[in-house]
């Protein structure tokens, strides 16, 4: 029970900050986006690795409201703007907001499976 209420506040508080931090994202250099991602997708993937390990839930618990509730948090600007109003310009940005993150969590979420389960 402690499990699924700590997912998801995270998941509320960790919606709302992504869509605060990837707003200005749009405007950056690509470079600052990338280096966001990473960080963005590290710390969801240690937050929730972090949490699986410290409450212990059941499989089923911990695959859905543990890693799949953390790939739909690392994707800081899901459900920020619509695809269609994207700016031609703007759409390199948009989509590293999406890739690069959730690829960062994917990546660190397998590690630290493998490093928890040893």
């Amino acid at each position: 029970m402690g499990f699924f209420f700590c997912t998801v506040v995270f998941m509320y508080a960790g919606r709302k900050l992504g869509w605060i931090v990837s707003k200005p994202l749009y405007l950056a250099p690509v470079v600052c986006i990338i280096l966001f991602g990473i960080f963005w997708g590290a710390t969801i993937a240690g937050s929730i690795g972090g949490l699986i390990y410290w409450q212990e839930p059941g499989v089923i618990l911990r695959w859905i409201m543990g890693y799949a509730l953390g790939a739909y948090v690392a994707i800081p600007n899901f459900g920020l703007l619509n695809e269609a109003s994207v700016p031609d310009e703007a759409i390199v940005r948009h989509v590293l907001l999406k890739v690069v993150p959730l690829a960062t969590y994917i990546v660190c979420s397998v590690a630290l499976a493998f490093l928890m389960a040893t």
